[in-house]
């Protein structure tokens, strides 16, 4: 009896020591990949605040009165926010994107701090929107995160987006677009 039972421990390790190096080479096979996978889609929000000029700015935020800007919307409670913030912070380029602003909506004020402090984006001007007041009153925006593009103060777009690299190539050229559109006279 003890022979057979022997025998069967003996055949279960070779079982298990076989099925561990399948899922070693399996593992080898599968690709790894670089980050995590992101849509590049940048959707336009249908807001009846466009054109719209706020007559208060909050702190950190008032220099989108003048020029063109983009106002990103992030949330303290968002995951997608959260990747947003770190690619703002990670990725080549966009720490010097001067026109881009951030507005932290968190339950608090408090936990937007932390928000900012977290992900690094102190450098870059910022406003923390306790429970999305200003942005909800100025621009009927009630999700994350958004980009709000501004010229001269007033709200030209809203889009949805995840991706900030994409974002900004979508900005770019709706703007390249804007500029190779000869104006209107009225004749």
């Amino acid at each position: 009896m003890l022979i057979v039972l022997s025998f069967a421990v003996l055949v279960l390790a070779i079982g298990m020591l076989v099925l561990f190096a399948m899922m070693g080479e399996l593992a080898a096979r599968v690709p790894q990949g670089g980050g995590p996978e992101r849509s590049t889609v940048i959707d336009p929000l249908e807001t009846e605040r466009i054109g719209h000029a706020p007559e208060h700015w909050p702190p950190g935020l008032s220099h989108l009165k003048q020029g063109d800007g983009c106002l990103l919307v992030l949330s303290s409670s968002c995951t997608s926010c959260q990747d947003v913030a770190m690619q703002v912070t990670r990725s080549p380029g966009h720490l010097e994107w001067q026109e881009m602003a951030v507005l932290v909506s968190a339950f608090d004020v408090k936990a937007g701090k932390e928000f900012v402090s977290r992900h690094g984006l102190g450098p870059v001007p910022h406003y923390v929107d306790e429970r999305g007041s200003w942005v909800t009153d100025e621009f009927s925006i009630r999700q994350s995160p958004v980009a709000l593009t501004f010229s001269g103060g007033q709200l030209m777009a809203a889009y949805s987006f995840h991706d900030v690299a994409a974002l900004r190539a979508a900005i770019s050229e709706t703007r390249q677009a804007a500029a190779r559109q000869p104006e209107r006279t009225g004749l």
